[in-house]
């Protein structure tokens, strides 16, 4: 987690500068070393607002069905009003009540949010490509290979088998015996690469693992799965038949 912190960090000071080198919305009057470095505080500033509040958004997503490209695009409106509150005071050096009162304000908001947009789609791209992993052709052989023990997802070396997989917004928490490990990608990308390991997709967000469930609780017309692991994972209604099917409940 924390390299990935690291790499979001440095993406959003490049583009900070490739932006500040531009000059866009006004700023290129301004001497290059001065608005580069305006930028990339701006970016970095918008970051460490943005970030949080896409987290938020993935939960309030995950607890009332909202499509998570809804909840991005409520995070980024959100998130870009604090951010034009700050970038505009240190433009024209206003206080923040006179701030919001500036006749520049809401086209500032505008131009907040099309770069909010546009750093989205750089940290999305970048990531998107460090998560995909070229397929390896399988060796040919006289005999069938054995299954490998360890599912093919981007995992630090020693993480052992796979217990769970959370949906958290973009990112998938890969819950294992004793550790957890947070990844960009999708969670039907995430169970593809689980090679048909042995449980089930119970809900929109939780793929969970046979032998990781220690009790199963009726909830209504539904249930709730208490792994080993002391997380709880909810069924979705309609995944009710085939855990009945598997033998589950």
């Amino acid at each position: 987690m924390a390299k990935r912190l690291s790499i979001e960090i440095l993406v959003m000071v490049a583009l900070g500068l490739l932006v500040g080198l531009l000059g866009p919305f006004g700023t290129f009057a301004a001497p290059p070393a001065q608005r580069m470095l305006s930028w990339v505080l701006w970016l970095l500033a918008g970051y460490a607002l943005f970030r949080p509040t896409n987290l938020v958004a993935g939960w309030l997503c995950e607890a009332t069905g909202l499509p998570h490209a809804a909840g991005r695009l409520l995070a980024l409106v959100v998130a870009s009003m604090p951010l034009t509150l700050i970038v505009t005071m240190m433009v024209t050096g206003l206080r923040f009540a006179d701030a919001l009162r500036w006749p520049g304000f809401w086209t500032m908001y505008l131009y907040i949010g099309v770069i909010a947009v546009v750093a989205s789609i750089v940290m999305t791209a970048t990531f998107g490509r460090r998560d995909q992993k070229p397929a390896t052709p399988a060796p040919m052989a006289p005999e069938p290979q054995p299954t490998p023990s360890r599912p093919a997802l981007p995992l630090p070396p020693g993480f052992g088998p796979v217990r769970a997989l959370k949906g958290e917004d973009h990112y998938v928490r890969v819950i294992g015996e004793a550790r957890e490990e947070l990844i960009l990608m999708r969670m039907r990308d995430a169970i593809e690469r689980l090679d048909n390991a042995d449980g089930l997709r119970v809900h929109r967000s939780w793929w969970v693992a046979k032998d990781a469930v220690a009790s199963v609780r009726r909830d209504g017309r539904t249930a709730i799965l208490t792994l080993r692991s002391g997380h709880e994972a909810p069924v979705a209604r309609d995944m009710m038949p085939q855990l009945r099917a598997a033998g589950w409940l």
